[in-house]
């Protein structure tokens, strides 16, 4: 489902839920690290970024398990200067394989994986875009970072829907 029910998210509230999530669910293979530079609030499909963000840290947890050893993936959540909200999932794992680094969000991209289906970060890629943002990777062993901007609306009291948002 394409359409975005985007609505104000407090951030302290939504990423320590998010994050004791992650740690419920990938926390025998990972230690799961949450870095809030901005507490405040953003807006945007709660939900789907939530699936975005899990997609990032699942995957970076069967990597890291890959390599034999326990490591630790970092979610950081800031804002840009212009406002955007910038959202961080950083891991210690071995690195994205280059062979299918220049493939890394289409669909079926997968490596190394059994049961994958290679179509997590298609996923997550499809979800930054339909909020009107962009997502952005870097790696090198010992370190991928996938960094996603969300942009916000000028006018907070009005939603992508163009309905008035709800009083906090």
């Amino acid at each position: 489902d394409r359409k975005l029910w985007v609505r104000k998210v407090y951030l302290h509230d939504f990423f320590e839920k998010l994050a004791e999530q992650l740690r419920r669910a990938l926390g025998d293979r990972v230690d799961v690290e949450l870095e809030l530079r901005d507490r405040g609030v953003a807006h945007f499909d709660a939900p789907k970024i939530q699936r975005a963000v899990h997609n990032l840290a699942r995957n970076a947890a069967e990597a890291i398990a890959a390599t034999g050893r326990r490591g630790t993936v970092r979610i950081t959540v800031d804002k840009d200067d212009d406002g955007s909200l910038l959202l961080g999932c950083i891991d210690d794992g071995p690195g994205v394989p280059e062979a299918i680094k220049t493939r890394l969000f289409e669909s079926f991209a997968t490596h190394g994986k059994e049961g994958g289906t290679g179509l997590g970060l298609a996923i997550v890629r499809q979800i930054v875009e339909d909020h009107g943002g962009r997502i952005e990777v870097s790696s090198e062993p010992g370190q991928t970072v996938f960094a996603l901007s969300i942009p916000q609306p000028a006018d907070t009291s009005i939603s992508s829907s163009g309905e008035q948002a709800a009083p906090a």
